[in-house]
């Protein structure tokens, strides 16, 4: 498995246990946090946000927060 495979399991598994949904919204702290402590670096995550965000799962917003758009990928 690559690196941003893993990286993407780990976020949206992350995503899944802050029972996100769409419409919400969710400060990325509380995804980078918990994902920076079990070693995967910011330029990972962000790698893995923007390609969320590129397939419409997610939004970007102003102050550190992201919005669901559709619900998520299955496993």
């Amino acid at each position: 498995m690559s690196r941003f495979n893993e990286t993407e399991t780990a976020l949206i598994e992350r995503l899944r246990a802050l029972k996100a949904l769409p419409d919400m919204s969710i400060n990325v702290f509380d995804i980078g946090v918990p994902l920076t402590a079990a070693e995967f670096t910011q330029d990972e995550i962000v790698e893995v946000l923007y390609a969320l965000e590129q397939d419409k799962i997610i939004t970007l917003l102003p102050g550190n927060r992201l919005l669901m758009l559709k619900e998520l990928p299955d496993g």
